[in-house]
């Protein structure tokens, strides 16, 4: 059993806090989302794609003993704003004021920063700049995110090429990996090149200042500053990663680390049989959130996140 209740952080950050039913001091646990316009328990807006990782996270957590804290980012659940105004800065800001909350409050020994996706680099900046116990990584690290992009487009550039039949031949022929890269290479350098929040770029709107001070954060560095234990999670079927640079962890970190990469997890931490493919994702996600998170997944961070109870 556990408690849980909504708060506001710093006037306008809408927060969710769990912790067991029963009176104590316990660790905790704050949880940062990943990109885009998904609430603090993991949903987008007008119900789409419902994934409430983060909600499920925060009760598998407060199960085995912590107190755990979820916010809305700008933009998205209760919270007013447009998400794509937020930089990395912004972002860095809210994901600092909810530590210090943790850090305030007399029942919490200590903080956890646990980012997922994109998360995972405001997760690694918190640990390098302020007095972090341990910070989880998961679905992401090491990378930052221009080389995190730069992966996502080799994926799919690959699965265009490799098509079978006159697709695949089509491709080719086209060159499209060539041309899509140019256009990306672009559409960056239009942002860099702005000052201004966001740009429209064929009508569409972008996170110009959220591409920039990204573009801008090396996570290597951070890492190097962290000496905090460090645990992250990778799942083999999840396209969005490169998980050959979790290798680099235990050489950037002055504290001890450890990895795991699980067979037959996707990006949201869910059980996924089917092949790994970025172009297939989207139609893929139906079938997968019907499906629990991984098993083994749940039991390496529960593994992990136990030294912190005996601690106490």
């Amino acid at each position: 059993m556990m408690i849980e209740k909504e708060i506001i952080i710093e006037k306008d950050i809408f927060a969710t806090v769990t912790c067991p039913q029963q009176a104590g001091v316990f660790p905790a646990v704050l949880l940062i989302a990943g990109s885009g316009p998904i609430d603090r328990d993991g949903n987008g807006k007008k119900g789409k794609y419902p994934t409430n990782l983060y909600k499920e996270l925060a009760a598998f957590f407060t199960e085995l003993g912590f107190m755990t804290l979820r916010y809305d980012k700008h933009g998205t659940g209760k919270r007013q704003g447009d998400w794509r105004d937020a930089g990395l800065s912004d972002l860095l800001s809210d994901a600092k004021a909810a530590a210090a909350f943790l850090q305030g409050q007399p029942n919490v020994s200590k903080v956890i920063v646990c980012g997922h996706s994109e998360g995972t680099i405001l997760a690694t900046d918190l640990a390098a700049t302020m007095a972090i116990d341990g910070c989880m990584l998961l679905s992401g690290g090491v990378d930052n995110l221009m080389e995190a992009l730069i992966h996502q487009r080799k994926q799919a550039y690959r699965e265009l090429l490799e098509m079978p039949g006159w697709k695949g031949w089509i491709n080719r022929k086209l060159k499209v990996d060539e041309i899509n890269e140019k256009k990306a290479e672009k559409l960056l350098e239009k942002m860099k090149a702005s000052k201004r929040d966001t740009i429209r770029v064929q009508g569409i709107k972008q996170p110009a200042k959220w591409f920039r001070e990204h573009a801008d954060y090396q996570t290597r560095a951070a890492l190097q500053r962290v000496t905090c234990p460090v645990f992250a999670l990778h799942g083999n079927k999840d396209p969005l990663v490169d998980s050959t640079v979790l290798e680099e962890l235990a050489g950037l970190v002055q504290g001890e680390s450890e990895y795991h990469v699980v067979e037959d997890m996707e990006h949201g931490l869910r059980e996924q049989a089917e092949p790994k493919s970025i172009l297939k994702t989207k139609a893929l996600m139906k079938t997968v959130l019907t499906r629990p998170l991984h098993k083994e997944g749940l039991q390496l961070m529960a593994g992990w996140l136990k030294r912190f109870l005996a601690e106490d």
